[in-house]
């Protein structure tokens, strides 16, 4: 079923990729952070390593000490199972893959897109997590589809995490697709509205591009678009809720201040990855909400010397070292990089590398990661 916006609607999507901006991009990622915050983060990594190795040496004595005494009952038993374990796990993973479209924030002259990531499940765009200023055309240069998107979560509604859900909307009228869309993102406060009210504000009835509500009425368009605002989601009691047979989601709320904001888990077939968000992880439940993860990203908006009102907002990348090592996520994603905390982005990832047992990507536009180690 077709109705007035479609006719009335402007045709074309002008995408222009800026190779001078990611040239710059990477001349600056070639850049130590300045020897006083290197020195910190060495240090950090050191202690930890340090940590790790110690209790690391004591497993193995203790492993030991049960092989002389039974070396063929229990612990072969257990390591098959393991070994079967990792296996099923592998192969659910080596069809899952994630895509960050916008690794940036909200400024203007970064040359990042918003934050916005893709999972992709068998070769399909499946999962959207965050819609940032300038996902949507990044969404079309990953070569997504927006037929095969089973659903979009929102991480909270600042504009360069939530900006552009009206263009994937609106970009959406020239596919063909068919299958209800579910919109799942935070709840309300005095700040913020609950995702409900924001999707109303933007395509309800009485929205802002209300020409598009014919999307939010059951049988009015040729698919129904659904929002769900997740209130009270804790570790203990995380949102949970089956997409369909093969994916399903969790939520944990996470502070970032004044403003509702949820960490992100997506499952697929026994495949996890892990979306912070933006939060300074005041609860400390980030790392064990993450734990064994397959991959994890973690936001690196500020830098440690930062002042009181970007800490309540943001993880210091201090706290982003033990996050890194405490969940013992297998790929630990830095993104959500700005100008004030990209100088030091060589040494966190470096600090990092050191301390976590999984490998570490510095996100950039477009960036695909498999969920299956290759070697």
């Amino acid at each position: 079923m077709k109705v007035l916006h479609r006719q009335i609607s402007g045709i074309g999507l002008i995408t222009e990729i800026k190779d001078n901006r990611r040239s710059s991009k990477r001349e600056k990622l070639s850049l130590k952070a300045r020897a006083g915050s290197l020195s910190i983060l060495a240090a950090t990594a050191i202690l930890l390593f340090s940590s790790v190795a110690l209790a690391s040496s004591s497993a193995l004595l203790q492993t030991s000490s049960q092989s002389d005494i039974s070396p063929h009952t229990w612990s072969q038993q257990s390591n098959h199972q393991k070994i079967e374990s990792t296996n099923a796990s592998s192969m659910a993973c080596g069809k899952v893959a994630v895509q960050v479209l916008g690794s940036g924030g909200p400024e203007l002259d970064d040359g990042r897109t918003s934050s916005a990531y893709l999972v992709w499940v068998e070769n399909e765009a499946r999962v959207l997590i965050d819609a940032g200023s300038g996902s949507s055309v990044q969404f079309g240069a990953a070569g997504a589809t927006f037929e095969t998107l089973d659903v979009i979560l929102l991480s909270h509604l600042h504009t360069d995490h939530s900006a552009d859900l009206p263009s994937f909307v609106k970009g959406g009228y020239f596919t063909n697709r068919e299958k209800s869309l579910w919109v799942m993102g935070p709840d309300g406060n005095h700040t913020m509205p609950s995702t409900n009210a924001y999707v109303s504000s933007l395509i309800g009835e009485e929205g802002a591009f209300k020409y598009l509500s014919s999307y939010t009425i059951k049988g009015q368009d040729d698919y129904t678009i659904s929002a769900k605002s997740v209130a009270n989601a804790s570790l203990e009691e995380p949102f949970e809720y089956a997409v369909n047979s093969d994916i399903s989601v969790e939520a944990m709320s996470v502070n970032h201040g004044p403003i509702p904001t949820l960490a992100w888990k997506v499952k697929v077939n026994g495949c996890e990855a892990v979306f912070s968000g933006d939060t300074n992880d005041k609860e400390g439940n980030l790392s064990r909400f993450a734990k064994n993860a397959d991959l994890l990203v973690l936001h690196n908006a500020i830098d440690d010397n930062a002042g009181r009102a970007a800490k309540n907002l943001h993880m210091t990348p201090s706290q982003i070292i033990d996050i890194a090592a405490q969940s013992k996520a297998k790929r630990i994603v830095l993104s959500h990089i700005m100008k004030r905390s990209e100088l030091g982005l060589d040494s966190l990832t470096e600090a990092i590398t050191v301390v976590a047992e999984g490998r570490v990507y510095a996100a950039q536009e477009l960036m695909n990661i498999k969920l299956l180690d290759e070697n």
